[in-house]
């Protein structure tokens, strides 16, 4: 499961979540049933390259409609389509990430994990961002959502010599006028709640 998934099985009062109520919501939105028919990894790595100069946006759309699962491919298209512009105004050094699991509790017997997808952290000037996509049509995730994510991730990733980042959520999905629009919205977390570490491993030992 997605990291951002585990913050929707909290609940929108995570310190209130049981193993209970998080194994409610597992029960529903992942026992017996089917994954994404695509994933958003096309539009994932073209916003890597887009950061460093490397597309323009017609070039990034080009990219985005010939790679990748044809399943999936006008989604991340639309997708790399939102999020161009500020990629451009935004031209960075960047480094890649990993794909990281995480293990957040037990399930039928079996351990769960969470991967973060967060492919990317791009230094700004004077700033750096581990910087987490979020392009899914399917749901708007709330803030808390958005902050218990991508707080694990800043956990997980800006360690050491990348202790001073900040975490950036690219939100390409949903408008909030039509769940068939796509907007976009820089999400940092200077201007938003940020779970501790303390939180963090309280929250994934109640899962």
């Amino acid at each position: 499961m997605d990291i951002m998934d585990v913050g929707r099985a909290l609940g929108q009062r995570p310190f209130q979540a049981t193993p209970r109520s998080v194994a409610d919501w597992l029960a529903v939105n992942y026992v017996n049933t089917k994954g994404g028919a695509f994933d958003y990894n096309t539009a994932i790595v073209t916003t890597h390259d887009a950061f460093r100069g490397l597309h323009t946006l017609q070039s990034a759309v080009d990219f985005c409609k010939t790679h990748g699962n044809p399943k999936g491919r006008e989604q991340n298209a639309s997708a790399i389509a939102a999020v161009m512009p500020y990629a451009l105004e935004h031209k960075s050094v960047c480094h890649r990430i990993g794909l990281t699991a995480v293990a957040v509790g037990r399930f039928s017997g079996r351990t769960v994990y969470a991967k973060i997808k967060a492919p990317l952290m791009r230094i700004e000037g004077s700033e750096a961002f581990v910087v987490m996509p979020g392009y899914r049509m399917g749901y708007r995730p709330l803030d808390i959502e958005i902050d218990f994510a991508c707080s694990v991730a800043l956990e997980t990733f800006a360690q050491d010599d990348r202790g001073a980042a900040d975490f950036e959520y690219l939100f390409a999905g949903p408008s909030p006028q039509s769940s068939k629009l796509r907007m976009f919205q820089a999400i940092r977390g200077k201007d938003r709640f940020r779970f501790s570490e303390d939180q963090i491993n309280r929250l994934l030992d109640s899962s």
